[in-house]
């Protein structure tokens, strides 16, 4: 096995939604005269753009960023595409003389550039569907009881709340008829970088404010909007993007489903259900350093304070780079 200091380089900044890793990443990226990869399972896609919080247009002129409306909403993109297209961009990053800063919600995108997570692994779009009809009806409580009777070995590593992991347990064995635990052992995950971790540390209170502000904001954006003339253009619920997080409930409005309440209210409380997700997966990664991010620091400042770190510069120095170069 290499030495850690002899692979390539990978900063990651993570975090859960609305903690400010947008711009924070922006200004670091300044600093080190290099680009963002982001690791956004939504802002992959084109035209789906309110609700996922993508990088408004001034954002992305300050700093290039990849992997931002790649994909045709109907496109199929998954984990394994996110690996092999982060991987391509990190390694020409590198060889342009650029450490690669990684910016992201998505845990398990993460994961599988820096670790190979059961990349050969897919879930299909009827799994999806059937795993998000069960869980509207018998909760996480019911897929995660699917996910042990598909792979009791593999769950025994995780945790019943654990939505990333138990969906992918069910929906990896729906699609492929393969278990986790047996791709695992045919594929174990070898170290392809030297990665340093930033998670964005925020109380939870100071994090849901955000949230509850970040929604009153995407629809004073336009977001219901936004929506509308996606469906007119003909994207249902048949293409991801319009099952994730908030615009699944605004295309059930405009269908005149039923809700169990105001639309901002019901996609506030899933928002802050998912960023304690998002901090429960991070709090897991292995030699994650964290950055507190609840104050009235600016994202700049924020970012000034992370290259001020000894481990920040130790990982910088190793790989012969400082801020400014």
């Amino acid at each position: 096995m290499k030495p850690v200091e002899s692979l390539p380089p990978l900063l990651i900044l993570a975090g859960p939604t609305a903690c400010g890793k947008t711009l924070t990443a922006v200004h670091l990226a300044e600093a080190l005269g290099s680009e963002i990869i982001s690791a956004d399972s939504v802002q992959v896609y084109k035209y789906f753009d309110i609700g996922s919080a993508k990088p408004s247009p001034s954002i992305l002129a300050m700093v290039p960023h990849h992997l931002i409306s790649v994909a045709e909403p109907e496109e199929e993109y998954n984990v394994a595409r996110f690996r092999g297209e982060s991987d391509a961009v990190a390694r020409k990053l590198i060889a342009s003389g650029k450490i690669p800063i990684v910016a992201g919600g998505t845990g398990l995108y993460i994961k599988a550039l820096t670790e190979g997570f059961h990349c050969g692994a897919k879930i299909s779009a009827e799994a999806e569907l059937r795993m998000d009809e069960i869980e509207a009806r018998d909760g996480l409580e019911g897929l995660h009881r699917l996910a042990v009777e598909a792979d009791p070995e593999w769950m025994t590593k995780v945790h019943p709340n654990d939505r990333f992991r138990v969906r992918r347990a069910v929906g990896v064995f729906w699609t492929e008829g393969r278990r986790l635990s047996e791709i695992y052992r045919q594929n174990p995950p070898a170290k392809a970088w030297d990665t340093l971790t930033l998670v964005m540390d925020i109380p939870r209170e100071t994090l849901f404010r955000r949230i509850e502000s970040r929604v009153d904001e995407m629809f004073r954006e336009g977001w219901l909007e936004e929506v509308k003339h996606l469906r007119e253009k003909g994207y249902n619920t048949s293409v991801k993007p319009m099952r994730s997080l908030g615009y699944r409930t605004l295309y059930d409005q405009l269908e005149g489903a039923a809700l169990s309440g105001p639309a901002p209210e019901i996609i506030k409380k899933e928002t802050r259900a998912y960023a304690k997700r998002q901090t429960t997966w991070f709090r897991r990664v292995e030699g994650a350093v964290y950055v507190s991010a609840g104050g009235a620091d600016s994202p700049e400042s924020i970012s000034q304070t992370i290259l001020a770190r000894d481990d920040v510069r130790k990982f910088l120095d190793r790989h012969s780079h400082t801020a400014g170069q």
